[in-house]
């Protein structure tokens, strides 16, 4: 059965990665995709769809609604591939991404919000300004926008028949089906092309050197953001190993900024960049400083070279986008964009699900790894320190939930935690979830599998205090949706 549009996606990171490349996984098995209400008139028995139609007929949808249905079956029938098969598939399409700029960005980390600035200062700057990212939290349009508005339904649908034509010839000269993010790639560029975007700001999916997006040839710029320990099953089981995948996406003579606070990536970025004669611009901690906490806001002070300064207001209450947004803003300032648009822009930016406050003092945070977590464990604790807070939680299997427990768990206790249930075939058992906290130490753990449910149920009970909800994207798609 399916689950109608996604919640954590990064390039069907179900699809696995054995020695030199992804290609060798088995087809996905735990589809990552499952949400969009708006694409299934069924309402909450989208829950219940059946799989689509098989590969080769599903190309052939017509309709929005059975366009995204059959997109969103792709994992069951594909696997990662070989990145000379997207590169002939944008061929075949008429290479519609050498039409406009790029900037290229990856990361464990933070790699969204810093594409969301970045699209954010270049629409200051008067660019038509494309913005593709993964997931997608409510609806699969999300993921490609233009000057901040979402592909509509029915562009989609000619994109998704101008790719299935070229997926057409690509199989009749034995290529492979691509994968739903390849997939998704090769419309967004389309689209983008069609709509004469003059700049496009391209997220990676999972890893980088292998990743569909990097069979673009010319960039601006590169960006990659903080590397930790996730999918370690596909990168690597070391912060080097996973910096090299991410790496992977620097180009020769293209310049490069990088978040250098963990000294074993920044190595291996400057060394890559070394080795590409490419420009390595690192932001290292002490060059952001936090100058003032403002009720749902930072202001920040960046130092550039020359002893220059920037200050920056970041309208989010979490720290860690003071690291994402001083990235965006050196990699803006180095392609030539205005001061003032850099502090304009940064400002403005909305980015859904990273310390996003739904409602007053109820927090949605998509953080869904060790280091993700260790950030916003950060953010409650300083909450803690002076206000009652509740949580809301639900972390799929395949992460290390158990360390995740124990740096949401480290020096605070809760009023409650209620733990649900997300991410269909990745979910973890709420039951078993609910144990690991209280052998944390935490006492008022109840368990409520359906996440619509239980996040009502905490908002009622966080009435007069603060309420975090964390642990899955997956979870903070149920969230939103729940809120339609």
């Amino acid at each position: 059965m399916l689950k109608e549009q996604a919640g954590y996606q990064e390039q069907e990171n179900c699809q696995g990665r054995e020695a030199d490349s992804y290609r060798e996984a088995d087809s996905c098995k735990e589809a990552d995709s499952y949400r969009e209400a708006d694409s299934c008139k069924e309402a909450d028995s989208y829950r219940e769809a059946d799989s689509c139609k098989e590969a080769d007929s599903g190309w052939e949808a017509d309709s929005y609604e059975e366009v995204v249905r059959f997109l969103l079956s792709l994992p069951l029938f594909t696997r990662k591939n070989d990145p000379a098969n997207t590169t002939r598939l944008l061929e075949l399409l008429g290479h519609p991404e050498e039409s406009f700029h790029v900037i290229h960005v990856a990361g464990t980390n933070g790699k969204g919000s810093t594409c969301a600035f970045l699209a954010r200062i270049f629409q200051e700057e008067g660019r038509r300004t494309g913005l593709f990212t993964s997931p997608h939290l409510v609806r699969i349009n999300e993921r490609m926008q233009l000057n901040g508005e979402q592909i509509p339904d029915e562009e989609f649908r000619n994109v998704f028949a101008r790719t299935a034509r070229a997926v057409r010839r690509l199989k009749g000269e034995g290529g492979q089906d691509p994968t739903l993010f390849e997939s998704l790639f090769a419309m967004g560029m389309c689209w983008f092309q069609e709509r004469q975007a003059d700049l496009v700001i391209c997220e990676t999916g999972m890893g980088g050197r292998l990743d569909a997006t990097n069979t673009i040839v010319k960039a601006d710029a590169e960006v990659i953001t903080s590397i930790g320990l996730d999918h370690t099953k596909y990168l690597g089981d070391t912060v080097e190993l996973i910096a090299s995948e991410k790496a992977g996406i620097i180009r020769p003579e293209v310049p490069c900024v990088y978040s250098a606070k963990d000294p074993a990536s920044a190595r291996v970025i400057r060394e890559q960049c070394e080795r590409k004669g490419a420009e390595a611009i690192g932001l290292m901690p002490e060059q952001a400083k936090i100058l003032e906490r403002r009720a749902g806001s930072i202001l920040a002070r960046l130092t550039l070279p020359a002893a220059q300064t920037l200050d920056l207001t970041i309208p989010f209450a979490a720290e860690y986008q003071v690291e994402n947004a001083c990235l965006a803003a050196i990699c803006a300032l180095r392609l030539g964009a205005r001061r003032e648009s850099v502090q304009t822009a940064i400002a403005r930016t909305k980015w859904p699900g990273r310390m996003e406050e739904i409602h007053k003092d109820v927090f949605l945070d998509g953080a869904h790894n060790p280091d993700g977590i260790r950030e916003i464990a950060r953010e409650i604790r300083r909450v803690a320190a002076h206000r009652q807070v509740h949580l809301l939680t639900a972390i799929v299997a395949d992460k290390d939930h158990k360390e995740m427990v124990r740096e949401l768990c480290r020096g605070v206790t809760y009023g409650s935690i209620i733990v649900t249930t997300t991410g269909w075939r990745r979910k973890l058992d709420a039951a078993l979830l609910a144990e690991e906290f209280r052998a944390a130490g935490q006492q008022s753990v109840t368990v409520e599998p359906d996440a619509g449910t239980a996040y009502r149920r905490a908002v009622r009970e966080q009435a007069g205090s603060v309420l975090f909800c964390v642990g899955s994207l997956y979870l903070i798609g149920d969230i939103h949706y729940a809120e339609l």
